[in-house]
C-alpha cells in the first residue's frame, strides 16, 4: 500500500509558483495532501503533492479536474528564473 506524501514534491511547488507568477492565485495553505492557492477570481486550486493532478473549486468534494496542458503551462511557469 502507497502511502500519502507528507510533503509536496518539487513539481507540485512549481505548479503553485507557477499560479502565482501568472497572477492565478495567491496566499495558499495546505489541505489533505494538497497545496491550495486561492484563486484570484474564487475557490481555490488543488495541486496534489505529488503535481501530478490540479483541481480547481471552492473545497475538495466539488472541484474540477484541470486538463494536463494546463497543469504543465504552470509548471512552466513556476520553474522559470525571473
Amino acid at each position: 500500500m502507497v502511502g500519502k506524501l507528507a510533503a509536496p514534491t518539487v513539481r507540485a511547488l512549481r505548479i503553485a509558483e507557477g499560479l502565482r507568477r501568472t497572477g492565478r492565485a495567491f496566499a495558499q495553505t495546505t489541505a489533505s495532501g494538497f497545496i491550495c492557492p486561492r484563486s484570484s477570481t474564487s475557490g481555490f486550486y488543488w495541486v496534489a503533492y505529488d503535481g501530478a493532478r490540479m483541481l480547481r473549486g471552492d473545497d475538495i468534494k466539488t472541484a474540477e479536474s484541470l486538463q494536463s496542458g494546463f497543469i504543465s503551462a504552470m509548471h512552466r511557469a513556476g520553474t522559470r528564473t525571473q
